[in-house]
Parts: C-alpha cells; structure tokens; sequence
C-alpha cells in the first residue's frame, strides 16, 4: 500500500505541474457556468437546461473528461520517458500503477465537483434562488463516481494505448462526444431518435440522473423523473464503468509485460 501510496503523491505532483489541470479541470467550467447564466439571462430564463440546477450535473459531468485527459497526458508522458519502465523492475505490480493513477484522477474529479458546486451556490446567491439542500448535493456527488471513474479508466487506457502526442487529438474526440451527445447544454429530449442513441453513452445518462436529483426541469418543462428509462441509464453506466475499467488493466498488463 505503501508503493502504491507514493507513486500516487508523485502522480499527483506531475498533475498539478500542469497548466491544463488549472485552465481545463477547474477554470473551464467556471466559465461555462458564467457563459450559460448570461445566455440564460438575456432569454429571460426561458431556457430550463441553462437554469443552475440543470448546469450543475452537465458541466460537472462534462468537466470529467478533462480529467481523462490529464490522466492520458502523465500516463503517456511515463511511457516515452521510460521512467515507467524503470519502475517495472521494482516490487511494484501492475494494480499499484493504476491504483496510483485512478486515486489522482478521483482526487481531481472530487475538487472539480466542489469548484462546481460551489460556483453554482454562488450564481444562486447573486438571483437570489434557493439552492439544493445539502442532503441531494451529497447524493448528487455519490452519483457521478461512477462517470468519474469512466473518464479516469479511459484516461489510463488512451495514454496506455498511445504516446504524449497522439493521446491529447483522441482525448478531444471524447470530450467532444461527452458535450454533445452528454445533452450537458443541448436540449436533446427534444430531438427524438437522438436522444434514443444518447441513452446508450454513459454521458446522458449520467447528467439525466443528476438532473432528477437536482429536481429539474427539461426544455419541455417536464421535470426529470426516476422512470423506466433513467433505470435503464443506470445499467448502462456502469457497464461502460466496467468496460473502462476492464480494457485499461488488460492494455497495461499488456504494456507492462511487453515492456519488461
């Protein structure tokens, strides 16, 4: 545990040393917040998936993704350099690579949920709204680890699967996908077939359960309710959980023998 304890602080050193995990990770989403408040406001707040309590679960969920990118980025970055090579003749196995990996990307994604939180309470303070009791903020929070973990497993795999300068161009792919097809500020209950397919990504589905949380309301005025179809978003996302997390031990056992 110790092994795994220390390759995480030093994972964790190599995280905060770069600049994306403060302009990406945590800046971005503040920006979002402060760009889909303003649009709200010159609607006349006629726009319910920009109202704070439906911003809340798409930008926290779409800001897990810079996570994965992070996490591509040093993974990768370990790879070239060899110093993940070096390792491979200590004690450590490979479970204590991924440990130290996962255990950073968690510790990112639980500061960017705060970071949203909070800014959301804030923009809530300025309109003068009631803010979500704490009580559906704690289970809001237990409800995106397991997209969390998602983006974290798959960004160990991409930075598993390809060097410093490739990882990044693929990592882009999925943060575009989770912003458009996660419906984080597109109305896509209102695009039929569309949203069909968004059901089968664990993005919409993560944002559609933080919404029913949040008790808010889609671009129908229909409130988000736990019916059959968020039970079914719940299998989906964790089985995508567990595919990420399957594919991403098998590649890097895969990595680690070869390298060896």
């Amino acid at each position: 545990m110790n092994r795994t304890l220390n390759f995480c602080k030093r994972n964790l050193l190599e995280v905060l040393r770069d600049p994306i995990i403060y302009v990406f990770c945590l800046g971005f989403p503040i920006l979002m917040f402060v760009l889909f408040f303003v649009i709200n406001s010159y609607s006349n707040g006629q726009t319910p998936t920009f109202e704070i309590p439906s911003l809340l679960s798409g930008i926290t969920v779409f800001s897990y993704s810079f996570v994965m990118l992070a996490l591509a980025l040093v993974v990768s970055k370990d790879r070239q350099t060899s110093f993940l090579k070096r390792l491979y003749s200590s004690p450590m196995k490979y479970h204590d690579f991924i440990l130290g990996y996962f255990l950073v990307g968690l510790f990112v994604g639980i500061i960017q949920t705060v970071v949203c939180i909070v800014t959301a309470f804030i923009f809530c303070l300025t309109t003068k709204d009631k803010f979500i009791p704490v009580s559906r903020i704690l289970l809001l929070t237990i409800s995106f680890i397991p997209i969390l973990t998602t983006n974290i497993f798959l960004g160990v795999l991409l930075g598993t699967l390809f060097n410093d300068k490739s990882a990044p161009g693929i990592c882009s792919i999925f943060i575009s996908v989770s912003g458009i097809l996660g419906g984080c500020w597109m109305p896509v209950e209102t695009m039929g077939g569309f949203e069909t397919f968004c059901r089968f990504l664990p993005f919409y589905p993560s944002v559609y359960i933080g919404r029913i949380i949040t008790n808010s309301t889609n671009a129908l005025n229909v409130a988000y309710t736990f019916n059959g179809l968020a039970k079914l978003g719940l299998i989906t996302i964790f089985l995508y959980m567990l595919l990420a997390i399957t594919l991403s031990v098998v590649a890097f056992k895969k990595s680690m023998t070869s390298d060896k």
